[in-house]
């Protein structure tokens, strides 16, 4: 079977918005191994019957086949709680980084370059630290001669529901999907067939419910909640960018 984070990335969306957060409740639970449903009933205040519906769509038969996945997964940089050094941090990007590979869905990120090359214009978009993934995807793009323009902050916004069509796309990096005027334009941009694509963080968001196209990336939990890293949507960058390459190329062959 695909790893346990593949099996998440690929059926994500097909999970309502309540089974969305059971799956992110198990994936936060540091000590998943040990953890039993009744707690995430009385957590959550969820049926078990939803429980089970929402593991069997990611493809795994039962809770405990389901959550041994997940703990086969989990090493030192799970530990949440442990002292922060050098060390647990390389751990934990280590770990965060793997789990971000193996949720990228190859169907999903050849949909993303299959947009942004056949986009018209393609609109960056992202806020506060998000803005150097954002800045440096949208250079990358300059220099492949596709238009793009990168956009970060609230103002500009705005210009986009003006000049943005259904030939165009929007690419949006938020680590928390969540950010007001991000979701605004999103919804604008969907009223006039936009198409919407998202890099975010492993959560229920509503930026992900409004995207057309979905990637979710991985981090551990951390104590820090205004100075998280964002480094696991720059690897996600990179990887959308050597799709595209690689579309690009199988283009030039075909001709």
């Amino acid at each position: 079977m695909d790893s346990v984070y593949h099996q998440i990335q690929k059926n994500y969306d097909a999970l309502s918005s309540t089974e969305q957060i059971i799956i992110d409740y198990m994936l936060n639970q540091p000590n998943v191994k040990n953890l039993k449903m009744k707690l995430i009933q009385n957590d959550l205040h969820v049926s078990a019957p939803t429980i089970v519906r929402a593991i069997k769509k990611l493809s795994y038969p039962s809770f405990t086949e389901f959550k041994y996945a997940i703990a086969n997964t989990q090493g030192p940089a799970n530990q949440i709680d442990s002292e922060e050094n050098y060390e647990t941090m390389i751990e934990t990007f280590s770990s965060d980084f793997s789990k971000t590979i193996h949720m990228m869905e190859e169907e999903k990120l050849y949909a993303i370059a299959n947009s942004i090359l056949q986009s018209h214009r393609v609109f960056c978009i992202g806020m506060g630290s998000s803005v150097s993934v954002v800045n440096s995807f949208n250079r990358k793009l300059k220099n492949l001669g596709l238009w793009s323009n990168d956009y970060t902050e609230a103002a500009p916004f705005r210009d986009i529901a003006d000049i943005a069509t259904n030939n165009d796309c929007l690419l949006i990096f938020s680590l928390s999907g969540k950010e007001e005027q991000i979701l605004e334009i999103a919804v604008k941009s969907k009223l006039k067939n936009v198409t919407v694509i998202s890099i975010t963080g492993f959560s229920n968001n509503p930026l992900q419910s409004l995207s057309d196209i979905s990637l979710l990336t991985y981090q551990t939990p951390q104590k820090r909640k205004k100075l998280r890293s964002r480094l696991m949507l720059s690897v996600a960058a990179e990887v959308i960018f050597e799709t595209v390459l690689l579309k690009k190329e199988g283009e030039k062959d075909d001709t």
